[in-house]
């Protein structure tokens, strides 16, 4: 288990960003945004602003987290995108269906979710 102190404001300051809503992306981001918003992923993902999945984690703040797969891998673009790609490689038994994706799809949606902070 990873255990993050931070003194009260700085805590306070934290909890104060997770509620923030994302910015619109941009770019490869942008694209990464389109393919996750027309797929299955916002059945189950909730993005604050962008859908109400209640299946899956809440990705708002995806970008800003340490590792995915239930801390199984860090959380690097490469990772990602081979995580959207075909999460049971990753981790197996995973929920998460495999999209079919192709590895150019993958990495934007990887770019859009590293874009949630």
């Amino acid at each position: 288990m990873r255990v993050i102190v931070d003194a009260p404001e700085a805590f306070e300051r934290w909890v104060a960003a997770q509620r923030v809503t994302p910015p619109e992306p941009s770019g490869r981001a942008a694209e990464g945004k389109a393919i996750f918003t027309s797929r299955a992923c916002v059945g189950c993902h909730a993005i604050r602003g962008v859908s109400a999945g209640v299946l899956g984690p809440d990705l708002t703040t995806f970008g800003s987290r340490r590792t995915l797969a239930a801390g199984l891998v860090p959380n690097t673009p490469a990772n990602v995108a081979a995580w959207v790609k075909d999460p049971g490689a990753l981790k197996p038994g995973v929920k998460m269906p495999v999209l079919g994706l192709t590895d150019d799809q993958a990495k934007a949606v990887a770019a859009y979710l590293e874009s949630l902070k």
